[in-house]
């Protein structure tokens, strides 16, 4: 299942995580898939992934491009080059 949001301009991207069982995602411009383990995004800086358990796509703002999840977050993942998965730190150092 794949949801396309708004993409006129390019959005700020930015993550909150609390606790790791509440997250926000804003600059994201399309829900790729979902299920209870993982979501796959498209964001305005690369593809993310959100690895856990019990995940729930709580609020979902197409307009703002905004995602609220909730479960128990185990791994935030960016694709790199190819599209291999690369840590969320080393996104942060580059």
């Amino acid at each position: 299942m794949s949801l396309n949001f708004d993409t006129e301009r390019k959005r700020a991207h930015e993550i909150k995580l609390v606790a790791r069982e509440e997250m926000t995602v804003s600059g994201v411009d399309e829900v790729i898939s979902f299920d209870d383990e993982s979501v796959h995004l498209k964001s305005s800086e690369g593809e993310l992934f959100v690895e856990g358990s019990q995940i729930k796509i709580g609020a979902l703002d197409t307009v703002g491009g905004t995602v609220s999840l909730s479960g128990r977050i185990n791994a935030i993942y960016y694709a790199g080059e190819g599209g291999e998965k690369k840590g969320f730190f080393s996104r942060l150092m580059h």
